[in-house]
């Protein structure tokens, strides 16, 4: 007997908390007790990153579209604050449009999606991948700002033929995510500097209003 394999949707979550810096000079396995169980250091990247709205209608509406080193993406608030955020991530271009539409209604990927470029700026940052799940991300911007986070990513699937997971589906897992990220940090403190954390684009935006001062 054939069986029909029957469409599958999926979407992209990502949880994160975020930090204000490193506590120790250098990440390494055995820098704190407890020991992270493993802690794999990853290639330095250098990203350029360009933010685009329109009158601030998709900050304010909890959405986020930048161009990164010439991709598109698109980050969907779905709770949390700003040190401890849940996102739906978008990296397909009809994707990212229909959401610009749906949420300002305009569009069109040959002209920026009908937006405007808001904020530029580069940022290299060190990433280490921690007990096999957990990423450690260290953000140092061209500006001389500098902010960390902690983050899981999961790709749910759905096999049962809707579109896509649903919203019920979406916050029971990201609320499972998120409280092993709660847990991971709790567990290694040594790691993390304690303080508030700014943003890079709160950060980018204060620099220019005192360059205008």
């Amino acid at each position: 007997m054939a069986f029909r394999r029957l469409p599958t949707a999926s979407c992209i979550l990502e949880v994160e908390r975020k930090f204000r810096t490193l506590n120790v000079r250098e990440l390494t396995q055995h820098g704190g007790i407890p020991y992270f169980r493993s802690l794999q250091k990853l290639p330095v990247e250098t990203i350029r990153d360009s933010y685009y709205d329109k009158s601030n209608m998709l900050s304010s509406a909890g959405v986020w579209v930048r161009k990164r080193n010439g991709e598109w993406q698109a980050k969907i608030k779905k709770g949390g604050n700003f040190t401890n955020s849940k996102f739906q991530e978008l990296s397909h271009v009809d994707e990212i449009e229909a959401l610009v539409k749906r949420v300002i209604g305009i569009g069109g990927a040959t002209c920026s999606f009908g937006l405007q470029p808001v904020a530029t700026f580069c940022t290299t940052r060190e990433s280490w991948i921690a007990d096999g799940e957990f990423r450690i991300v260290l953000d140092t911007m061209d500006f001389h700002h500098q902010v960390g986070e902690v983050e899981l990513q999961k790709v749910l699937v759905s096999n049962n033929g809707d579109d896509t997971p649903n919203e019920l589906q979406k916050q029971r897992e990201m609320q499972l995510m998120d409280e092993k990220l709660v847990t991971f940090m709790q567990t290694y403190a040594w790691a993390f500097s304690v303080g508030e954390p700014k943003g890079k684009l709160t950060a980018y935006f204060e620099l220019l209003r005192s360059q205008d001062d």
